[in-house]
């Protein structure tokens, strides 16, 4: 198991006058950001936690039982709470997950002492943020995957995301370098990106990296509502810790679930190896292979639909294993999703 909680955040509120507190503290340490004018406190971003502080939007206002002024969340990364200042670090055990959390305390506490002010009061989870690092033999390969992924996402269910603006400020994705896809009923948010070129993007050191994606699953609040037997609201440290451990723990499933699953799973393979692989499975199947070539062809256009799982023609794709998507020819192939996941190979098998 390679996969780790890249970041999780919380959700609590706070009187105008805790706000100016926080601010009048940290000010040297504080910066205002993006459109909704959001206070952003980066004093502790080093060792792990972010503090977001905004104005309470009016609705979330009414809902809140003492209407405080303001909103905020608590962006942590757990790694950082064990590694400050060290951008790629992973905690893979739950063991690691239970101290990162008792340093959060320590953060916390020291934010009281210095302020006044409680930011453990009432919180409500947000998102659990689950990851894994994938090698792979070039930047190139990489942007490969994430071309190929665009086109290969069923239409049922899941929606590309296009970033607005705003996001991209918020995110610094970029378009090319990213997939970006979301289920709103289930509640998760999935992305593939090409992890070299943000590292790059943030002057770390890549010169022992020949490419890397990120594959990143997010698990908004609606979903851990539904499938967790832990508290959402009123999270208490040991609720945190528990549901931490838990999604860990589910990992591998879910990431399967919800980030590889609403993709074409087949083996991509370059346009010629393609044809090939259909004419030694149709032999004697003169119409099969016609139908088959001809769904390609619809499948590659430059604007074409996302692939439609109604589709009875994809059967046939199934039962060999192929993907309608092809690859570049510079590559001759990319293995499915599934396998690029679990690192079994980077070549396909080309016979």
């Amino acid at each position: 198991m390679n996969e780790f909680i890249h970041t999780f955040s919380v959700i609590t509120y706070l009187y105008l006058s805790e706000k100016q507190a926080l601010e009048n503290t940290f000010r040297e340490d504080s910066f205002y950001n993006g459109e909704d004018h959001r206070l952003v406190l980066s004093k502790y971003a080093s060792s792990g936690l972010r503090i977001q502080i905004q104005f309470n939007p009016k609705k979330e206002k009414q809902y809140d039982k003492l209407h405080r002024d303001c909103k905020v969340e608590l962006i942590i990364t757990p790694a950082k709470l064990l590694y400050p200042d060290e951008s790629m670090q992973k905690l893979f055990e739950k063991e690691d997950y239970i101290r990162a959390i008792d340093n959060l305390k320590i953060l916390l506490q020291e934010i009281e002492f210095q302020t006044g002010v409680n930011l453990w009061n009432e919180v409500k989870i947000k998102r659990i943020d689950l990851a894994k690092d994938i090698t792979t033999p070039s930047d190139a390969y990489s942007q490969e995957v994430i071309r190929l992924a665009k086109k290969a996402l069923y239409k049922t269910g899941y929606n590309l995301w296009t970033p607005t603006e705003a996001d991209i400020e918020k995110t610094s994705w970029e378009e090319s370098n990213s997939i970006l896809f979301r289920n709103h009923n289930q509640g998760v948010n999935s992305k593939i990106y090409n992890k070299l070129e943000d590292m790059k993007n943030q002057n770390l050191n890549t010169e022992n990296i020949s490419g890397l994606l990120r594959f990143e699953l997010s698990l908004k609040r609606d979903y851990l509502k539904q499938h967790t037997k832990y508290a959402v609201n009123h999270l208490g440290f040991d609720e945190l810790t528990a549901l931490l451990c838990e999604t860990l723990e589910r990992a591998t499933p879910l990431m399967q679930n919800y980030l590889i699953d609403p993709l074409w799973s087949g083996e991509m393979l370059s346009k010629e190896l393609q044809k090939k692989r259909i004419k030694n499975s149709c032999r004697g199947k003169k119409e099969r292979r016609k139908k088959m070539l001809a769904y390609i062809r619809k499948c590659n256009k430059e604007n074409a639909e996302p692939i439609d799982r109604s589709e009875r023609i994809l059967e046939q794709f199934m039962k060999i294993k192929l993907s309608p998507i092809y690859a570049s020819d510079e590559f001759g192939g990319v293995p499915s999703f599934s396998d690029l996941l679990r690192q079994t190979q980077h070549r396909p098998l080309l016979q």
